[in-house]
């Protein structure tokens, strides 16, 4: 099942940022600046970007942190091969974003953009745990994710990416989201974007 999602991305990867821009009705890209503002990044970040798929957020944190280091990860070559494409400034590493190859307290901010989503139930919880395990003692997680959409045709495509490449209980853990991060993390702040198509969630420890 995992070669075949991997599979999936690498083909979606020729695609995937004309259908980011689609689906979150942000085709400049405001929302991924919007939430490199919100992490405040500053010279000597450590970051570390989670299924970076073709880089746009590692792209502009990189922009921020001067002498610090941004790492993205993905388990598809496809999307790997196209972030790539735009930089060879960022480490780009093939990695399971549940079993991150790190040592421990190494990141001081962790993003995860449109991908929370599309783990399984029990890999959301694994992820979260490791991204807990590599956070320096004031780091940060943050994760940015669709809102349901409202167009009709926009959600039922949302809703089949929930049931297919996450689960299909995934909607009842999207309605306790908030609980399980605060589970987790000592400090949850969830906040709506400028369109109302996005949210983010900022965790700390």
């Amino acid at each position: 099942m995992k070669n075949l999602r991997k599979a999936y991305y690498d083909i979606f990867s020729r695609i995937y940022d004309y259908f980011v821009k689609l689906h979150s009705s942000d085709k400049s890209g405001k929302l991924r600046s919007w939430l490199i503002e919100k992490a405040g990044l500053k010279p000597g970040t450590k970051v570390l970007d989670l299924c970076t798929g073709t880089g746009e957020v590692a792209l502009r944190a990189y922009k921020k942190i001067e002498d610090g280091i941004v790492v993205g990860i993905d388990f598809s070559e496809g999307m790997l091969k196209k972030a790539k494409e735009k930089s060879s400034d960022i480490v780009w590493i093939k990695a399971d974003a549940v079993f991150l190859p790190f040592r421990e307290n190494c990141f001081d901010v962790v993003f995860c953009a449109y991908a929370f989503y599309e783990l399984k139930d029990r890999e959301k919880i694994q992820m979260l745990k490791e991204v807990k395990r590599v956070l320096t003692d004031r780091g940060r997680l943050i994760i940015m994710e669709h809102e349901e959409p409202k167009n009709p045709f926009l959600r039922f495509l949302y809703r089949i990416r929930l049931a297919t490449m996450g689960s299909w209980n995934s909607r009842k853990f999207i309605e306790n989201e908030l609980k399980i991060l605060c589970s987790i993390f000592e400090k949850v702040k969830k906040e709506i974007s400028p369109s109302g198509n996005s949210k983010i969630f900022i965790c700390s420890l």
